[in-house]
């Protein structure tokens, strides 16, 4: 979109619709306090078609705020930039390897490739040569204790967080974190 950035659907763009259209309204129909002054505005919706009554339907975008239709294309024709590991209703994760960096919001816990969790977290992988960055936080706010397991070989740990607790680190680096009730962000770092 014009001077607004762009999305890139991973998928493919084949169930993607769109509309433009001019919509009137004012403040007012939405809040009582708004200005009832009418204003006609152009629009542009982007929606993708799952038909009615949808099973197991899902999608992935990457939406990119100010990026130019070029830097947009750029990204789109590289089909490795973005992995999507993961896009179920109990966990949504991506890998980005040129960054190093893999993502997964879990909704219950699971598994996906190497990362496991015991309970819904939001968890943030990034690993810079040999240092890997763990960063975990648990947005129900329950603040009970949950593991973490980064199912892959470290040699040891170089800092952690005091809501972390190492529990193993060798074959594999298995975490208990204390979050609190403030949903904060928890971090491990160790050499891989």
């Amino acid at each position: 979109l014009d001077g607004h950035g762009g999305w890139v659907l991973p998928g493919g763009t084949g169930a993607l619709r769109t509309l433009r259209e001019d919509r009137t309204g004012a403040w007012s129909d939405i809040n009582a306090a708004g200005s009832p002054e009418r204003r006609t505005r152009r629009y542009r919706t982007l929606w993708l078609d799952h038909g009615t009554d949808p099973t197991g339907a899902d999608y992935a975008y990457l939406l990119m705020p100010g990026a130019s239709r070029r830097a947009v294309a750029a990204r789109a024709a590289d089909p490795d930039w973005l992995h999507v590991l993961h896009n179920g209703p109990g966990v949504q994760a991506v890998a980005v390897p040129s960054l190093g960096l893999t993502a997964a919001n879990f909704w219950e816990p699971g598994t996906v490739g190497p990362l496991a969790v015991t309970a819904p977290a939001s968890v943030l992988v990034r690993r810079r040569r040999s240092v890997l960055d763990l960063r975990l936080a648990e947005p129900p706010r329950t603040g009970k204790p949950l593991e973490l397991l980064w199912n892959r070989p470290v040699r040891r740990v170089l800092a952690h967080d005091p809501s972390v607790e190492v529990l193993t680190a060798g074959r594999a680096l298995r975490l208990r974190v204390t979050p609190g009730t403030a949903c904060v962000t928890h971090r491990c770092e160790v050499l891989v």
